[in-house]
């Protein structure tokens, strides 16, 4: 059982679900969310999603790395990133291609993303996608990877101070690590604040999460959100949960209070 479905018809069900989740963990985890906008969608990282071979990932990684610190230092009046992570996860927050991938500690922000856009593609069966928020125990994770489940519970979520992630820091001269491992990234955004926002990274190998799981460890659930997407959305909305409190702009404002007053783009 690699992955473990779910499916919901309302926000409740969902809220539900999840705590139902959270009930059933050992205590010393906790889950973390992603929306996606379809249920088809890869757990992959922009970077890998066209590229199979680790020699050809870090190479692109390093001449975008280059790149962005050559052609960003004008744009930032200060903090100006000091190391190769706080590089990455700029260049993860302003669209760049990278080996990270994008969570969330809050529940409503994953579903958020999950429902404020439709996918535009076609499926096989002319059925419309399905929205879906992924959950992931991120202690769990990292516990159950090569390279760290001998260290046991002594193993948490990562951050880039520890030794046992050198293997993946974007330059690293040692052998380097394989499987995605769950981190805890700068928060160097107002929108990174804002969305809770927590990540995983991904090693040498190019492939989607759900293939590192197997059927001895629960760690990867998919909820399926089944109801009407204008009515989830409109759910969602009235729990006080919009564009503001995803990116907390003036732009979000004006969609909101457009709307509010009726008004559709």
């Amino acid at each position: 059982m690699p992955v473990i479905d779910i499916e919901v018809t309302s926000i409740k069900d969902l809220v539900g679900e999840v705590l139902s989740l959270r009930g059933k963990r050992p205590k010393a985890s906790y889950l973390w969310f992603r929306g996606l906008n379809c249920k088809t969608h890869s757990l992959l990282p922009k970077l890998m999603r066209d590229s199979k071979f680790e020699q050809e990932v870090f190479e692109r990684e390093k001449r975008l790395l280059t790149r962005f610190r050559q052609r960003s230092m004008a744009y930032w009046p200060a903090g100006y990133p000091q190391d190769d992570w706080e590089h990455l996860f700029a260049m993860q927050h302003y669209g760049l291609p990278t080996r990270l991938l994008d969570w969330s500690e809050n529940l409503f922000v994953a579903t958020y993303f999950a429902l404020s856009t439709s996918e535009r593609h076609h499926h096989e069966n002319g059925n419309p996608c399905v929205p879906v928020v992924w959950c992931i125990d991120p202690v769990h994770w990292n516990r159950s990877m090569p390279g760290l489940s001998e260290y046991g519970e002594a193993i948490q979520v990562m951050t880039t101070a520890d030794d046992e992630l050198e293997g993946y820091r974007p330059e690293t001269t040692r052998r380097r690590s394989k499987s995605p491992v769950a981190i805890f990234g700068a928060h160097n955004s107002d929108r990174i604040v804002a969305q809770r926002g927590t990540f995983m990274v991904w090693g040498a190998e190019c492939k989607p999460l759900h293939e590192y799981c197997n059927s001895e460890n629960e760690l990867l659930w998919r909820i399926s959100l089944r109801g009407q997407r204008e009515e989830l959305f409109h759910d969602l909305e009235s729990l006080g949960f919009s564009e503001t409190m995803v990116f907390p702009e003036l732009s979000s404002l004006a969609t909101e209070l457009s709307r509010a007053e009726g008004w559709r783009s």
